[in-house]
């Protein structure tokens, strides 16, 4: 008895070091990614760029930096899974609840410029990580075309709408005032704080995950997915409080390309996979292409993201978690059509 309960003492201590590790690595995260967002959109309006860009290129990508070293941190200790589910899992609390959370503060319009271009783009993104992750697998091929497609994206998106046609706002006036050294500061940082929390979170969730026997494919698509998505929707949220529509909805559009073609050409890298697990490929993928589908439909009849679409996506999120915890597959919708047919006894 007296074994049996230390044994129980050490497995509490550790899964409550496990959650303190958590509950640092999600302040960390938050602090660290709200400053080189606040750093870099200094950078960008003292440079005139438009505001949809910056909500892409710099708060989207920026913001995704915990997906990033979430990632590579998960990729090179041989975690392979727990990055693919951050990546899918990321994507699907972005667009149901990191988007659908502002909208019930503040509508988000969806009619800036170039918007469905981008979009478009996102959904093909969302169809490519489908197609190859089952057919074939997350490789270092496919890792460094994902990286190449980025790049090649990010400086057509910067030449092509890289000019603020816009009035600035009281707050881009403020944000544009910030004296040079605290911009400096500010990405400083959010550069050294990003790699700090991740490592707490990343260590936290698997030690947390073994303890509850949940598999790394789980942790990675609920808890560190919500974790790794708290600078998006702080960056949301802020944005959506000064009405800086088309900064949230480029945060959100941003950050799902960047976890696809960036976090996962880096963890096809360090991490290859032949093969992704059926977890994924079985539910979540499709989790997350509905999911990119909607945004993309909302975009393209420029329909604004108000209180009852808010609460869709929220409902839709919840769903999505239900079919988690239930295990829920769409991999046997074929056969309910085709074994009928197959099965039909013969007339003698």
């Amino acid at each position: 008895p007296e074994a049996g309960g230390g044994r129980e003492e050490g497995e509490a201590k550790t899964r409550t070091a496990s959650i303190m590790c958590l509950v640092i690595g999600f302040a960390v995260l938050l602090y660290s990614g709200d400053c080189l967002v606040r750093g870099a959109l200094a950078a960008a309006y003292k440079s005139n760029v438009s505001p949809l860009l910056v909500g892409i290129v710099i708060v989207g990508f920026g913001t995704s930096m915990p997906e990033f070293l979430i990632g590579v941190q998960a990729a090179s200790s041989g975690y392979s899974g727990l990055a693919h589910g951050n990546i899918i899992g990321s994507n699907i609390a972005n667009i149901f609840l990191v988007l659908a959370l502002p909208a019930l503060i503040f509508p988000i319009t969806t009619d800036a410029p170039r918007m469905r271009i981008t979009a478009f783009f996102m959904l093909c993104c969302t169809a490519a990580w489908i197609g190859v992750t089952m057919f074939f697998g997350l490789t270092q091929i496919v890792g460094m075309i994902f990286l190449v497609v980025l790049a090649i994206y990010a400086v057509i998106a910067w030449m092509i709408d890289r000019e603020d046609r816009t009035e600035d706002t009281k707050e881009e006036i403020a944000i544009m005032n910030t004296p040079a050294w605290r911009m400096v500061m500010l990405i400083l940082i959010g550069l050294i704080g990003l790699p700090l929390g991740a490592r707490f979170l990343v260590d936290g969730g698997i030690t947390l995950g073994k303890e509850l026997n949940a598999s790394e494919r789980i942790v990675g698509l609920t808890l560190l997915a919500f974790g790794s998505s708290l600078p998006e929707l702080g960056a949301a949220i802020a944005a959506s409080l000064r009405k800086q529509s088309d900064v949230a909805m480029g945060n959100i559009i941003g950050a799902c390309i960047f976890n696809i073609l960036g976090v996962g050409g880096v963890v096809g890298i360090l991490g290859p996979r032949a093969m992704v697990s059926p977890e994924f490929t079985a539910f979540s993928n499709w989790a997350m292409a509905l999911a990119a589908i909607l945004v993309t439909l909302v975009i393209f009849l420029h329909r604004r993201v108000g209180v009852a679409t808010g609460i869709i996506f929220l409902a839709l999120y919840g769903t999505y978690l239900l079919g988690l915890v239930n295990n829920w597959s769409f991999e046997g919708v074929g056969d309910l059509i085709i074994a009928p047919a197959a099965q039909t006894p013969i007339a003698d």
